[in-house]
């Protein structure tokens, strides 16, 4: 049972063990040995000698020939243990000493080439570079600008770069060595949208500007950066607000402890003892060189995701992985692979003459016996097994001084460009009364509502149920995504939806009817006037970006606060930016262009747009604000992206047209109704399906549904009625 379990039990002693205890481990360990597992007593003792190394006294935990003396003499205390050998009682195995020149040529060429060796296996199926690849492809629009940082020799950035072809792939890394070794890799691969740039560090990207990079990737680096703290504030200037950010850090690596073994003996050497002023042997206190790389040092859990929150960046994503990395077959080659973490501490030893080459070279193959830090195949071939790396996704949210610096870069853009003429002033169109603009509104589609609905389930969630949990969706689509969704995966969940719009009702109730919904019902109120409804109704009221188009949205919160319940919440999401803008821009220019009309309009023109009013909130803290007023205490602000979707896989793309104009829908009606273009809308939708050869404004998502390729933004807002009094039903879980 012993020898079947050993490797657990070792590990589960050491971490039990404090540092009394190891003093007289000796006795313990060795009574109750058998001899048919004699190195578990030395891999034992090899990994207590590396906790003791972590502080200033670093104590070598060798068996006195006293203690030995005393072992053998005693009586076994199970009469069919067989005598104990000192084979059993030595941490020094039976060792030839000519081995020891695996670990004698520290030569830089050698560590290069284990590390190169090493490093290439990172893309294994399971490992980093592939997830970063798949996870790119997934999230990633046209021409992405790319900046993977401590990229060592060039990946993941060579395969970024091999898919993203119409992408711009920065390669950076704070060595000359490794920035000439990826320039070779990316020349040798053909790729010509790919360059390798010497940094600092990765707490000093001053050669990028703000808002450089679409996504910036990291495997493995940032577990060595000086300050990583720094270096994610870094990351985060650079990225593009909504960028992504791309991390791999080792959670479990044997090769860290293994090295930790390594090194000790390494500085220790053959004979650490000496007298103490008993006359006892004691061990002396040896200072071994601090490592300058801890593979293992962002491992502890949950450390890396508040280190990214802290430096604003939003985690989404939290995946775990592993897999083998081979050392070769030759024990000499598999020395540097393995001891790759402390190369530079050995080479100081070594520099120093105090080096101790047979005795690392003895615990390597300690290491090696014991099988659970590094396996030797059949063939021969030598691997660490068991090798664990987290991969996180982290997004650079929409800030407040955002807008203020997209606002400066386009009166940048702008200046100059006095020959755009106004030829004809355009009546204020009122959103609220335009019926095919409120019904686009109204079908328009977004990948939105998943993230909405996932907030309304985690509060429904966070309720103990004493009763059915009632939960208002005002002002939804005429699909009502959110409210069926909730009323579906939620039986006991009560569920009503109101709008101004009988269409939105009428369609509401089809689709509640087609669902088979008994737990949902569908009024024609006023969602800034439901008196109808007594105070403290609902434990969850929801308004998924139909704000916009209700006539008073003061009057709508307030009439929220009065219907939730004392600790209820409030879910509301409204739109920041739209993508439409890009889509109309490029309408009109190709309108403009064909010759339809001479002068065309500014978009931007003072006089409140189509946009402006379907976004009325996109001021920072705008919507915020209302909220505090209304009585409700914020709880979460989330600034998120979202792809319109204009039209859906099955249907035509008729009706993406009116989406894609919908920020030029009065200057086309003004047009048709003066005679200057009396086609201008036919002629819109001739330059929309010539926009559809442009990848970089519309595309297929994976659905199949054709979507823009710029995501728009919107802020997802939560808040809570404040538990100032009584009477309410649903119970926050503590």
């Amino acid at each position: 049972q012993m020898q079947k379990h050993s490797q657990s039990y070792l590990f589960t002693a050491t971490k039990m063990l404090s540092h009394k205890a190891v003093l007289s481990l000796p006795l313990v360990i060795r009574a109750g040995c058998s001899p048919h597992i004699p190195a578990s007593s030395v891999a034992l003792s090899r990994v207590i000698s590396v906790h003791q190394c972590k502080g200033q006294s670093h104590p070598r935990f060798i068996t006195t020939a006293r203690q030995n003396e005393l072992i053998l003499n005693r009586q076994p205390r199970v009469s069919h243990y067989p005598p104990l050998n000192r084979r059993c009682l030595s941490t020094h195995p039976i060792f030839d000493h000519n081995a020891g020149n695996i670990a004698k040529d520290l030569s830089s060429e050698e560590f290069d080439n284990a590390y190169k060796f090493v490093y290439h296996q990172h893309n294994h199926p399971h490992g980093p570079w592939l997830k970063t690849l798949q996870t790119a492809q997934k999230l990633l629009g046209h021409s992405p600008r790319i900046l993977v940082i401590g990229s060592g020799p060039g990946e993941p950035a060579a395969t970024l770069a091999s898919n993203f072809q119409d992408g711009d792939v920065i390669s950076a890394h704070s060595t000359k060595k490794c920035v000439d070794w990826a320039s070779s890799r990316f020349h040798k691969h053909g790729l010509s949208n790919v360059a390798a740039r010497l940094v600092p560090s990765m707490e000093n990207l001053d050669m990028f500007a703000d808002g450089s990079f679409d996504l910036v990737a990291s495997c493995y680096g940032l577990s060595h950066a000086v300050n990583p703290q720094v270096a994610l504030n870094e990351i985060h200037r650079v990225l593009k607000p909504g960028g992504s950010f791309f991390v791999s850090v080792w959670e479990n690596a044997p090769a860290d402890p293994a090295s930790d073994i390594i090194l000790r003996h390494a500085c220790v050497g053959p004979d650490p003892w000496h007298k103490g002023e008993d006359n006892r042997d004691i061990v002396g206190n040896f200072a071994c060189p601090l490592r300058s790389k801890r593979p293992l040092s962002l491992s502890k859990p949950h450390l890396l995701e508040q280190m990214l929150e802290k430096a604003n960046l939003l985690v989404v994503e939290v995946d775990n992985n592993e897999y083998p990395l081979k050392l070769g077959k030759t024990k000499d080659f598999a020395f540097k692979a393995l001891t790759l973490p402390i190369r530079t501490e050995l080479q100081e030893l070594n520099k120093v003459n105090h080096y101790h080459y047979q005795d690392a070279a003895e615990a390597f193959e300690d290491v090696l016996s014991e099988g659970f830090m590094v396996k030797q195949q059949e063939d021969g071939e030598m691997e660490v097994p068991y090798n664990v790396y987290k991969f996180l996704v982290a997004r650079r949210q929409f800030e407040d001084d955002d807008m203020a610096k997209e606002t400066k870069a386009i009166q940048r853009n702008t200046r100059g460009q006095s020959s755009v003429k106004k030829t004809m002033p355009i009546k204020p169109v009122d959103v609220k009364k335009d019926p095919v603009i409120f019904d686009t509104w109204n079908r328009m589609k977004s990948a939105a509502s998943e993230k909405v609905v996932n907030a309304v389930k985690k509060q429904i969630d966070g309720f103990k149920h004493e009763g059915a949990v009632k939960i208002l969706d005002a002002a939804p689509t005429p699909d009502a995504t959110t409210a069926i969704e909730v009323a579906s995966s939620h039986p006991y969940a009560t569920v009503v939806a109101t709008s101004t719009s009988i269409n939105v009702v009428e369609g509401i109730r089809e689709e509640v009817v087609k669902h088979g919904l008994s737990n949902m019902k569908v009024k024609a109120l006023d969602p800034s006037h439901m008196a109808s409804f007594p105070d403290k109704s609902f434990d969850v009221v929801v308004c998924s970006f139909g704000l916009a188009f209700l006539n008073s949205p003061n009057d709508t919160l307030k009439e929220f606060y009065r219907l939730t319940k004392p600790g209820g919440s409030l879910i509301l999401s409204v739109w920041e930016d739209f993508s439409l803008k890009q889509l109309s821009e490029f309408i009109v220019n190709e309108m403009q262009a064909a010759g339809n009309f001479e002068d065309f309009f500014d978009l931007d023109s003072s006089s409140p747009g189509v946009l402006s009013q379907l976004t009325p909130f996109a001021k920072p803290h705008e919507i915020e604000g209302l909220i505090t007023d209304s009585g409700f205490n914020l709880n979460h602000v989330d600034h998120e992206t979202a792809r319109i979707i204009l039209s859906e896989a099955s249907c035509k793309s008729d009706f993406g047209v009116n989406v894609a104009t919908l920020a030029i829908r009065p200057f086309l009606q003004e047009m048709e109704k003066s005679g200057q273009n009396k086609n201008a809308f036919e002629e819109a939708k001739k330059a929309f399906e010539s926009m559809l050869r442009d990848p970089s404004l519309v595309s297929r998502d994976k659905w199949g549904n054709l979507v823009t390729t710029i995501p728009s933004r919107f802020k997802l807002v939560s808040a809570t009625k404040p538990f100032d009094e009584t009477g309410f039903i649903g119970k926050k879980n503590m």
